[in-house]
Order: structure tokens, then C-alpha cells, then sequence
């Protein structure tokens, strides 16, 4: 196919084509003469996960040239495609590594070891969680704090169902999407759900209350 045939299939406008391509993010087209190329559905598939990791899951060019590479790879694996995919969806923090935080970062490994949860030291989503423990406590939010296990307990849910869901997509690209889409789009949901709920929690309580009726 041609380039204005794989913009309209993957629903990338042609510059943005270019400019992936310039900055390695999808191969280059076949040569069929000094000034045309072909492409090919894989091409669509590359257009399609570079655009949803940059506009959906907020990557820089670098990370998404990273994840990239891991995902051609010849030995990818599909674990490790959701491990790239995920560490490099979770933002880095900069904590205050003051005493609180580092109680903090005690607090998760002691419920990383009491939930038998083994994860790698360099997921950065310990440290994120830390530095959230840590922000909640100086703002005075201990009984956020104290429900880390009733939200670990809904987390290791939500992840006993996804998991299979996602490494049964069969190829790195589909895991890939998958995890941008559960973590980024499944994230959203569920924060839309909690203020729906909270509202309609409120309502009666509110309702109810002093200066009412």
C-alpha cells in the first residue's frame, strides 16, 4: 500500500506518519523507487501502537522508542512486553525522602511481603506508592493511608482477572495496546466511577443534614 492508503487504514495523518518514522518509532517502507514506498499491515499495526502510546499513554518520543525496541525484538517475551509497556506508563517522582517517606517505603514493603506480592526493585510504582503514603500523611490524610489494604485487596482483584485478559492477546503489539488501555483507559473508568459514586453517597447524606428540609 502507499502512504496516503496507510494514513487512511490507520487513521494517522500523514505528517504524523513521517515524523514517527523520522524519529524510529515505525519502520521505514520498502523502496519501489527513489521517491515511493510500500507498506504493509504491520506498518498499521506500528502506526497504531506508537499513537496510542503517545496520545493515550502520554510517552515521550524516548520511552516510546524504547518500548518499540523491546516489542520487535526478536526474543520479546510477553511478560516482559506488559513489564516495558507498564513501567514506562507509570510517571517518575521525584519524592522528599524525608523520615516519612521512608516510613512509607517501609509500610509497601512490608505489604508487598504480607500479600507474598513478589515484584521487581526497579518498578517504579513502589516508589510512586511511597511518595503517595508519604504526601497523604503530611497533608493529614492518615485514614487514606490506613486503608492501603482494602485498596491492595481490590487492586490484586482486578489484576487476577486482567493479567490472564491481557497475555491472552497472543502477540507483543496486542499486549502492548492491551496494557495502555486496562492501565490508562481502565484507570479513567474507575476514577469516573468513584466520582459517580461519591455523588450519589452524598446526595441523601447531604439531603439529610443540617439546614435541610
Amino acid at each position: 500500500m502507499r502512504m496516503a492508503e496507510l494514513s487512511a487504514r490507520s487513521g494517522v495523518p500523514i505528517p504524523t506518519i513521517r515524523f514517527y518514522m523520522r524519529e524510529g518509532l515505525v519502520p521505514p517502507g520498502e523502496l519501489t523507487s527513489p521517491n515511493q514506498a510500500s507498506y504493509d499491515d504491520s506498518h498499521v499495526r506500528a502506526l497504531k501502537l506508537a499513537r496510542t502510546l503517545v496520545e493515550v499513554g502520554g510517552l515521550s518520543i524516548a520511552r516510546v522508542r524504547a518500548v518499540q525496541e523491546h516489542i520487535r525484538a526478536k526474543d520479546s517475551e510477553l511478560m516482559g512486553t506488559l513489564g516495558s509497556v507498564q513501567y514506562g506508563l507509570t510517571p517518575e517522582r521525584e519524592p522528599v525522602e524525608d523520615e516519612t517517606y521512608r516510613r512509607a517505603e517501609q509500610r509497601v514493603e512490608a505489604l508487598l511481603g504480607d500479600r507474598g506480592w513478589t515484584i521487581r526493585e526497579r518498578n517504579p510504582a513502589r516508589r510512586t506508592l511511597a511518595d503517595t503514603l508519604a504526601t497523604l500523611t503530611r497533608l493529614g490524610y492518615g485514614e487514606l493511608v490506613d486503608r492501603l489494604d482494602e485498596y491492595a485487596s481490590t487492586a490484586e482483584q482486578l489484576a487476577e482477572r486482567e493479567v490472564p485478559e491481557l497475555l491472552a492477546r497472543g502477540t507483543a503489539e496486542s499486549v502492548a495496546e492491551g496494557v495502555i488501555a486496562y492501565d490508562v483507559l481502565g484507570d479513567a473508568m474507575l476514577s469516573s466511577l468513584r466520582r459517580l459514586a461519591q455523588e450519589a453517597v452524598a446526595a441523601p447524606l447531604l439531603e439529610d443534614g443540617p439546614g435541610r428540609g
